[in-house]
């Protein structure tokens, strides 16, 4: 898939809605206070704004770049679920940027 056509994909993949009180449901853990799901959807909204820069400059190397971004993010405002939840959202964007999540370390 060309790059244009995943910045357009990541860029629709902004504007859905997340966190909300069913998915929470859905994964069996007590929903986090309103503050920290605005802060858990401004991660998934600067992770997606990464990838669409990394793809407008054509990078070589995205997925070491991926692994970069998680390596040095900082998430210690967070719980463990809500940080697996926040991943979990950004595999989409990563499987839109064509990002090999299974060769990852998160």
């Amino acid at each position: 898939m060309p790059n244009q056509e995943r910045i357009e994909q990541l860029e629709a993949f902004k504007i859905k809605e997340r966190f909300i009180l069913d998915h929470w449901e859905d994964r069996e853990v007590e929903s986090s206070s309103e503050r920290i799901i605005e802060q858990m959807r401004t991660e998934v909204l600067r992770f997606a704004d990464f990838l669409i820069n990394q793809l407008r400059a054509e990078v070589p190397n995205l997925q070491e770049l991926v692994q970069t971004f998680f390596t040095e993010w900082d998430n210690e405002n967070f719980t463990q679920d809500e940080t697996e939840f926040i991943v979990e959202v950004e595999y989409e964007a990563m499987r839109i940027a064509g990002v090999k999540i299974d060769d990852l370390l998160i």
